[in-house]
């Protein structure tokens, strides 16, 4: 039984069993049949040697002293074919000291003679979750390594699933029209990139891209920023001002977050989209604009509409056309694609080499929900580049893949302990500002601290609110 990937369950699991006893040969083969495994067995090491499909196998039970080639010999064998199987070996209690130093010479684990059937079953299962573990791995580094920038994907994007495909092939068409067109995805997918693919591809790519996060605005200074306002229109308005509308003709407007775009406000963009003319705060004269609306929403806008909170008028122009974005765990296809590409970005950006990564965190990143989609993945990678030692990247564990309680754990020394806490400070602010989207109100209320506070630490670790937006 060859060629089967990390997918197999340990129901499918191959194990091989040498003993040259054959009372311990079959009650050790019959014991991991009933649990479901694949067992093939052999009298002899020799026996097992000659055996094509045991470099595949998922692992190896292996008597230590027995005639001819002894376990010891055996595993050294592994060791110069460089065969993979982990090697469990059966041991007699004067045979400890000799399977200790198998151990040192790659041995996975040993069990001493008389042992549990549940002491050995466990040792194969954690033999045989390592060997799925290190083809999940190997399979992620040959992805990895065939990552072409040139065949990443297209518009910017990457990935090459079925489900990309689908959301290029959209970006396609809704570009050749000027029609309003609704992006609509969960936090993190790429709702912006999306937008400015449209706009590139389109005939108004020569025209301004204005970009407008509806949702960080309160609602007094939303109407201001996208008609604009006349001098003295309201305290504060020391100067006329042109507003994203004027700023965004002949080319695109995306408005983030529409759905915080507040009633009154709907009916004003109704107006704009279908007659062309914005009336600015305290002016009674309208102007004239050509803009293409691009909208991007992470929430159901029909339920909007059903709660009152959304214009039906305003929610049907809006989605004359529309783009679905995936969310990442439904395309995990396309992660190794993706962590290669922030690895290369991350190292460039912070003057490193492209560090290696743990098996361990490469699986664990294939088996993440990612909830923050696309975004929370970049973030995890520059934390791990960042992080790296030895040529060797930080490690990814999920959702605790940052702990603050760690990094202040730290063995003393000079300047030690302002170091963990500035570079826990730095990963908490960025953290904050992942999870409110780059609102900085929002994200200073979260951190307990002033808007002016959160500014200066911004500035001190290089943070920008943009790279947050969607």
């Amino acid at each position: 039984m060859t060629g089967r990937n990390a997918a197999d369950t340990t129901a499918k699991a191959l194990v091989a069993v040498i003993d040259d006893d054959e009372a311990a040969r079959l009650s050790v083969g019959q014991m991991l049949r009933l649990r479901r495994f694949e067992v093939k067995v052999f009298t002899s090491a020799e026996a097992s040697l000659a055996w094509p499909s045991l470099p595949n196998a998922d692992a190896v039970i292996c008597d230590v002293k027995m005639p001819g080639m002894s376990g010891e010999d055996f595993l050294a064998e592994m060791a110069r074919h460089e065969w993979a199987p982990p090697v469990i070996l059966v041991t007699g209690h004067g045979d400890v000291s000799m399977a200790v130093r198998c151990l040192k010479s790659g041995a996975y684990d040993f069990v001493e003679k008389p042992f549990e059937d549940d002491v050995l079953l466990a040792c194969v299962a954690r033999a045989v979750e390592k060997s799925a573990l290190r083809r999940e791995s190997a399979e992620l580094r040959r992805r990895l390594a065939a990552v072409s920038t040139d065949e990443d994907g297209r518009h910017g994007l990457i990935g090459r699933s079925r489900a990309m495909q689908d959301v290029y092939d959209q970006i396609d068409v809704v570009a050749r029209s000027s029609a309003p067109v609704l992006v609509w995805g969960e936090t993190g997918t790429g709702k912006e990139l999306v937008a400015r693919a449209i706009h590139d591809q389109s005939p108004r790519a020569r025209g301004p891209f204005v970009a407008l996060n509806a949702g960080a605005l309160p609602e007094t200074m939303l109407e201001s920023e996208l008609f604009g306002h006349a001098r003295g229109a309201f305290t504060g308005a020391d100067a006329a001002r042109d507003g994203k509308m004027v700023a965004a003709s002949g080319g695109t407007l995306m408005l983030d977050e529409v759905e915080s775009i507040p009633i009154r406000a709907q009916l004003q963009l109704l107006r704009v989209l279908e007659d062309g003319l914005v009336y600015p705060l305290g002016r009674d004269a309208p102007r004239k604009v050509d803009i293409r609306l691009v909208a991007t929403t992470k929430v159901d806008l029909a339920e909007q509409v059903r709660k009152g909170q959304m214009r039906e008028d305003f929610y049907h122009r809006i989605l004359v056309l529309q783009v679905h974005l995936p969310a990442l765990r439904e395309r995990t296809e396309d992660i190794p694609l993706l962590v290669g590409h922030f690895l290369k970005q991350a190292a460039t950006r912070n003057g490193v080499q492209v560090p290696q990564i743990p098996d361990e965190s490469l699986a664990a990143m294939l088996g993440h929900p990612w909830p923050g989609n696309v975004r929370e993945l970049k973030h995890a990678v520059e934390r791990m580049v960042i992080t790296a030692r030895d040529g060797r990247s930080g490690t990814f564990a999920g959702e605790e893949q940052f702990d603050a309680t760690r990094l202040l754990s730290l063995p003393p020394g000079a300047g030690r302990l302002r170091e963990a806490l500035e570079t826990t400070e730095h990963h908490v602010i960025r953290d904050a500002l992942e999870r409110h989207g780059g609102e900085v109100t929002a994200t200073a209320l979260g951190l307990g601290i002033s808007r002016r506070a959160l500014y200066e630490r911004m500035k001190k670790y290089g943070l920008s609110r943009e790279d947050y937006q969607e």
